[in-house]
């Protein structure tokens, strides 16, 4: 019994300290490897042309996980999508004084369009 305590309580924190990731694909693609590098775009658009192929979103579920963990699992969720890039890159703060009896979640949130360029030489 204890041993089967242990294990529920060491999954829990486990999953307690990654961030909150949710994908919407718009198309199935092949992974990219994992080293592939993938632009980031917050203000601007590439000037290559490129196709929408999802959204990601990262949740920091505690202030455990770093701001830096959440960017990183954006990385990688476009990557396992097959992408090359972020673009309209956001972050959504949290709500500040508004109780959380109603069940208001106040967790930084970043999130993007995982696009992929159409001319694998053009990647601006």
């Amino acid at each position: 019994m204890r041993i089967k305590i242990f294990v529920i309580v060491f999954v829990f924190l486990l999953t307690g300290c990654s961030p909150a990731v949710r994908t919407t694909t718009f198309q199935k693609l092949p992974p990219k490897r994992v080293d592939a590098p993938i632009k980031i775009f917050r203000f601007k658009t590439p000037q290559c042309n490129f196709e929408e192929i999802g959204i990601v979103h990262s949740r920091q579920r505690n202030k455990f996980i770093s701001m830096g963990d959440v960017m990183n699992s954006l990385i990688v969720e476009a990557r396992k999508m097959g992408g090359d890039a972020i673009i309209g890159f956001n972050e959504t703060n949290p709500i500040h004084n508004v109780s959380s009896q109603y069940g208001i979640d106040r967790d930084p949130v970043l999130s993007g369009t995982v696009i992929r360029f159409t001319d694998p030489n053009c990647r601006q």
